[in-house]
């Protein structure tokens, strides 16, 4: 792999998780949220926490240029993902911007599934010193975490 491709890989996977880093944070801080959609604001930030946790492992793996690694850990985070999905689907909340909210956290939660197995093909890919296969991969990654990070984000506006 040439250091052009890697470093393009790594730069897509650094962007990518230090925006979930930032929605984490952003999610998790004080908020003036109704009493009904309480429990859903609690389950969406402690998610939005384990999954940019995960998004920065995620990171330092390619960073540090570990692709079996990084493949582990992007199998991980798409594992939590669908968990993050299954959490949130069961979430009944009682107005109508909590139901919006917990429509555009499940889609964002989708798009990272994406993400995940998109990294997970990336690393496959470098392992087997395919650049190309890997840069479109961690492409098509890239645009998957761009579009959860936009729908998570208004999940949380919405859950003010």
């Amino acid at each position: 792999m040439t250091v052009a491709t890697t470093a393009a890989v790594v730069a897509a996977t650094k962007r990518a998780a230090l925006l979930l880093v930032g929605l984490a944070v952003m999610l998790s801080g004080p908020g003036a949220a109704g009493a009904t959609n309480a429990s859903l604001k609690v389950a969406l930030a402690r998610w939005s926490h384990t999954i940019a946790l995960d998004a920065r492992r995620v990171d330092l793996s390619a960073k540090h240029r570990h692709p079996r690694r990084m493949t582990t850990r992007a199998k991980k985070f798409r594992a939590d993902a669908l968990r993050a999905r299954r959490a949130l689907a069961v979430q009944r909340p009682s107005n109508a911007k909590g139901v919006r909210a917990r429509s555009l956290a499940l889609a964002a939660f989708r798009a990272y599934a994406v993400v995940g197995q998109q990294w997970a093909l990336t690393g496959r890919a470098r392992m087997q010193h395919r650049k190309a296969l890997a840069a479109s991969h961690a492409a098509v990654a890239k645009r998957f975490a761009r579009k959860g990070n936009r729908l998570l984000i208004a999940a949380g506006r919405l859950l003010r």
